[in-house]
Formats: structure tokens, C-alpha cells, sequence
């Protein structure tokens, strides 16, 4: 899957969901310890570690064993918003790059609400999950997760605006 230009030039990441990992729904609450999960059960504000720094932009990487941490530790990405796809239960695949187009925009207009800061100002990067088409057709999956990282490095604390 391609990245979509982000507004400063830099690719919007695009983690594809492999293998129709994705459920609808992001069920969680606050991780206190690490543990195997997929990034569809983290919440918005949640952190994880992603095999390998999976969150390197423009890659396509298996959620399926993220590891959920505090945001106070060094971790690779933070989940800043999850948004639905307006789409109906029953609607085709849109194709990878209209879900990515949809993807870039909601992620982008949410970055400043969550961080309290513009994205092109920022030094993070934003990745989103999305669902693939099969996860769309078999698991009537319409979910968006908007994830932060640093390029070639770890976070440290969240970045939720206070």
C-alpha cells in the first residue's frame, strides 16, 4: 500500500491491516502492563510496541501482536483518534486509495485536537490502520485507528495535550 502525501510533504504512513485482523470496535482501558494484542483493541491514548518499529512510514505490517505499554515508558506509536468510516454495513470496498485519502484527512484534522499542536510544525509522524478488504467485506470492519510516532526513534510519555 502507497502512502498518501501528508501536508508538509512527508508521506502519511499506512499500516494495512494483513490478514483481516481488524474488528469493529476498539474495546480497552488504560494499559498498566505490556501484553499481546492488536492495535484494534488499543484506545485512543494508548501506546504500544509494534514488532520491529513497525510504524515506519509507507510500510504494510501484521497487527496482530503489537504490545500494549504505559505511554510513561518509550514506546513506538500512541493511538491519537479512532473514526469510523461513514460507509453502511453492506457497502463495497472503496479501494485502498480512497480509504487512505479518508484516512489522511481524519487523522490530519484530529493531530492539533489531540496534541494541542499543528502537525506541520510537529516533529511526529502520523500512521494509519485501516482495514483491508477483507476485513471490510468479512468483518464489516469501517474503523480508522490514527496513530503518532517519531521517525527512526521511540516516544517517551504521551502526547496528549494536557
Amino acid at each position: 500500500m502507497l502512502p498518501a502525501v501528508g501536508r508538509r510533504g512527508i508521506g502519511l504512513a499506512a499500516m494495512a491491516v494483513v490478514g483481516g485482523l481488524a474488528v469493529a470496535g476498539c474495546h480497552g482501558t488504560t494499559v498498566e502492563k505490556a501484553g499481546a494484542s492488536s492495535v484494534f483493541h488499543l484506545q485512543t491514548g494508548e501506546c504500544f510496541h509494534s514488532p520491529s518499529g513497525a510504524t515506519t512510514a509507507g510500510r504494510t505490517v501484521h497487527v496482530d501482536d503489537v504490545s500494549p505499554v504505559p505511554c510513561t515508558g518509550a514506546h513506538d506509536g500512541e493511538v491519537f483518534a479512532v473514526v469510523t468510516h461513514p460507509a453502511a454495513a453492506g457497502a463495497a470496498y472503496p479501494g485502498d486509495d480512497a480509504l487512505a485519502d479518508f484516512a489522511a484527512a481524519e487523522c490530519l484534522q484530529r493531530f492539533p485536537v489531540y496534541t494541542g499542536a499543528p502537525y506541520d510544525g510537529s516533529d511526529l509522524d502520523v500512521a494509519s490502520v485501516r482495514p483491508d478488504r477483507r476485513s471490510w467485506a468479512d468483518r464489516r470492519d469501517r474503523e480508522v485507528a490514527c496513530v503518532l510516532y517519531k521517525k527512526d526513534s521511540t516516544l517517551t510519555g504521551s502526547r496528549r495535550q494536557a
